[in-house]
């Protein structure tokens, strides 16, 4: 199972020598992939050697201008394998569905060919919103929809309904739609995964074997799913 994990340390108040050591863990564990925030990523890069360096950009509100976004994947791929950007969330909610794709195509074709997970932080979406977003995330050329940050306001997400922790309900859902529309995309659950068998539920539920160019599982206990 930890070869579909991307283990993620993304607290603000994390120290250098806390990610660093998180470093080390993840090579130690073998997982799939290591996501720390921008500001770390020279620190990790030299420890990771079996396991990738992934990067979170614009986390966790994606609330920056397209222009800032795009850069700042531009500068990251050349450091990171992978980056998991979250979608831009007040576009998403005020139903700007043209900014949106200008968005996601401007920040996926900045990465240059390397793996982009988008967030799109389900707890706050309806319906009509997720897959909508989740067209527009295959028409961008992303390789992944991760389901959310983990750092979701669940006040706002029970006025919609929404669990704030992944479930294997959503998780088969999301990856319904993907194999429903043809589209080759990957599924990434995050928030809250933190027992094997949680995890093995939600894999069982996506459907896509356990391939980690098709699922991952994001959580900052990895250990705990070994």
């Amino acid at each position: 199972m930890l070869h579909l994990v991307d283990f993620a340390l993304l607290k603000p108040y994390l120290s250098i020598e806390e990610v660093v050591k998180g470093a080390e863990k993840a090579e130690r564990l073998g997982v799939a992939a290591y996501c720390v925030n921008p500001a770390y990523a020279a620190y990790v890069k030299p420890l990771l050697k079996r396991v990738k360096l992934c990067v979170v950009v614009d986390f966790p509100f994606g609330a920056l201008p397209t222009w800032a976004r795009a850069g700042l994947v531009s500068k990251l791929a050349e450091v990171a394998e992978e980056l998991d950007v979250v979608a831009p969330i007040g576009l998403v909610k005020s139903k700007a569905w043209r900014e949106v794709r200008r968005d996601l195509i401007s920040v996926v074709g900045a990465a240059g060919g390397r793996v982009v997970k988008v967030i799109v932080e389900e707890p706050y979406l309806t319906d009509e919103e997720r897959y909508t977003l989740y067209d527009i995330v295959a028409e961008a050329g992303a390789h992944f929809i991760k389901s959310s940050t983990g750092f979701a306001e669940e006040a706002y997400a029970a006025k919609l309904g929404n669990p704030v922790a992944s479930t294997p309900e959503r998780a088969a859902a999301i990856a319904r739609y993907v194999k429903e529309r043809g589209y080759k995309l990957g599924v990434k659950m995050a928030g809250g995964i933190r027992t094997k068998e949680q995890a093995r539920a939600i894999v069982e539920a996506i459907g896509f074997g356990e391939d980690p160019a098709r699922v991952r599982l994001g959580t900052s206990t990895p250990e705990a799913l070994a």
